[in-house]
């Protein structure tokens, strides 16, 4: 490829395609990127048209089939310039009614408000309408500041901003970790709550449930009592003094009962 085509395509390929709603702005970009170049008239004309989209071109066939004999690309330039740019009017209309400060910082929107007037609205006009569109506390400072520049009175605006944003988002943070820190403790509380219903289960079931040992230690008694009710065991007590002990007046022989009456006395011993 010859180099002169080479360095055709290296220089379109710096060129973006045609801003139509900033034409100005997209010229401006153009026109930095060849100025070091050095490019004649009619290849600065060509890479312009080669950055156009099929909706432009279509707008301007009559201009391109009979291109003036000199200065092709400034004659191009304001072509487009006067088709894609807002009028004089819609730029002041723009100004006035549908700037908004939105996300931007000060700065930026007075930038887009010089760049709608354009010298057609005066510096004392244009700070009027700019700090209409600020925040009060902006609006407050700048009102008594000793400046009236507005490059001055734009950074000044923006420190105000930034301080005020950062002062908000520590707000949202505290007040963030203020509502969490009150779902912890809700939560802490519950939990609590139901340990407390799980101990208290837990006892419940406890108290109703007889423990191993316990049973043990029935079942061991029981079987001492039954080898005591077993007539002929060593320490057998008859009913009466298994019942009533000393206090027993009746015994049925052979009660193991010491000092225990003896059978005959014990029936003439009156019933209990």
């Amino acid at each position: 490829m010859p180099p002169a085509e080479v360095y055709a395509i290296t220089v379109s390929s710096r060129i973006p395609d045609f801003w139509m709603d900033q034409p100005r702005v997209w010229f401006y970009r153009v026109e930095a990127i060849l100025a070091p170049l050095k490019l004649s008239d009619e290849n600065k004309f060509d890479l312009v048209i080669s950055k156009l989209p099929k909706e432009v071109i279509v707008q301007i066939t009559d201009f391109l089939e009979k291109p003036p004999d000199t200065e092709k690309f400034i004659k191009l330039k304001n072509k487009l310039l006067t088709l894609f740019e807002d009028s004089k009017y819609r730029q002041i209309e723009k100004l006035i009614g549908e700037m908004e400060l939105s996300d931007q910082k000060p700065s930026q929107l007075l930038h887009r408000m010089r760049d709608l007037a354009r010298d057609k609205i005066p510096d004392d006009t244009l700070r009027v309408l700019w700090q209409g569109h600020l925040p009060p506390t902006i609006k407050a400072v700048l009102v008594v500041a000793e400046t009236k520049d507005l490059n001055n009175l734009a950074m000044i605006a923006d420190n105000v901003a930034e301080a005020t944003r950062s002062s908000q988002v520590s707000e949202v943070i505290q007040k963030k970790t203020s509502h969490e820190d009150v779902e912890v403790a809700t939560l802490t509380a519950e939990l609590a709550k139901i340990n407390a219903r799980l101990s208290n289960i837990e006892r419940s079931r406890s108290r109703h449930r007889r423990p191993w040992s316990s049973l043990r230690s029935f079942r061991d008694s029981s079987r001492s009592l039954s080898k005591r009710r077993r007539p002929g065991a060593p320490d057998w007590l008859c009913s009466y003094h298994f019942r009533y002990r000393q206090r027993a007046h009746k015994c049925i022989p052979p009660c193991a009962w010491k000092g225990s009456p003896s059978p005959s006395a014990a029936a003439t011993q009156p019933e209990n």
